[in-house]
């Protein structure tokens, strides 16, 4: 049985850990029929979408798919009365999570970090504005926790960077009870940022015009980047040719994604960041070519100053 280089990185080399966890993943698959979940009805997609807010949109500089999760919009007092579940919503992000390894990290970037663990990461951002602590002890934490323990487990090198934006004062509170289910390698790409913090922390890897322009970025996809990304859209087509049982016709947005991916229809700037990119209030230029290595353990000390989160150790995720 071949064990992909992922699961490998991830268990630091150890053939036997590796392949028994490969083989609990596969075994995990198979009972969720994860497989063939793109090709299943999403009766609650609308629905879910309008109460749980997460999409795709473009790409960090690097080239990394940009996943972003805005936690403090889940509703799940209106979601059960629509006759969401948990399971339901939970396998709603699934199936979320299927369509971005086939659709947006099927193929892998110039980074050293990649190339690797042979796999494409993302770079993530999850919002907790709106987060209440009432949401700290009940079901949105626990559907948070069920997600998060998944992607450690079954989804392993899949994160680049995860910036955790607009927290509130307390939400150390709710860290504490997320932080165990992470491993050390995945806390130390984690950057907590507060409203104030979030723009400047994330213009420093993502360009402005891939950024929305809630997070301080400058685009504004027509009716709405949450829907309309080019990622979404194809999304949603997918979903449609489901339920309609009709041809999945996607070249044309696939091309357009690949388009955005290797930046031909962006301005040209060759602005990257840099080792010292969140110590310093200025960015210095650089080639692409000097970007293709992972960032360091200094640097990631230097990148987590930001937030609150402690040098990253020598486990992988």
């Amino acid at each position: 049985m071949a064990i992909p280089p992922a699961f490998l990185v991830a268990e630091n080399g150890d053939v036997a850990k590796a392949a028994e966890r490969y083989q609990t993943t596969l075994a995990w698959r198979k009972q969720n029929n994860l497989d063939a979940i793109l090709s299943e009805p999403q009766s609650y997609y609308d629905t879910i979408k309008t109460h749980y807010t997460q999409f795709l949109h473009k790409h960090d500089k690097l080239g990394h798919p940009l996943y972003i999760e805005k936690v403090g919009s889940i509703n799940m007092p209106q979601l059960k009365k629509v006759g969401v579940t948990p399971d339901t919503l939970f396998k709603h992000y699934l199936f979320a999570m299927e369509f971005t390894l086939k659709y947006a990290a099927h193929q892998t970037c110039s980074c050293d970090a990649c190339a690797l663990s042979e796999t494409q990461k993302l770079c993530i951002v999850l919002d907790a504005r709106g987060m209440g602590m009432r949401d700290m002890g009940g079901e949105v934490l626990e559907f948070i926790r069920r997600c998060t323990g998944v992607m450690q487990r079954h989804y392993p090198q899949r994160s680049f960077r995860i910036f955790i934006v607009n927290v509130p004062s307390w939400f150390g509170m709710a860290w504490k009870g997320i932080k165990p289910l992470m491993n050390e390698a995945t806390r130390a790409k984690t950057n907590i940022l507060t409203e104030k913090e979030t723009a400047p922390a994330l213009l420093k890897f993502i360009d402005a015009e891939n950024l929305p322009v809630e997070y301080g970025g400058t685009c504004a996809c027509v009716g709405g980047c949450e829907e309309n990304s080019s990622y979404q859209r194809l999304q949603r087509k997918l979903v449609e040719s489901v339920l309609e049982s009709t041809p999945f016709e996607s070249e044309d947005l696939v091309r357009t994604i690949s388009l955005e991916r290797s930046g031909m229809n962006r301005p040209s700037s060759d602005e990257e960041p840099t080792t010292d990119s969140l110590s310093s209030s200025s960015t210095s230029r650089s080639s692409r070519g000097s970007m293709k290595r992972e960032l360091s353990s200094t640097v990631l000390d230097q990148l987590f100053r930001v937030g609150l989160v402690r040098s990253p150790g020598r486990s992988k995720s």
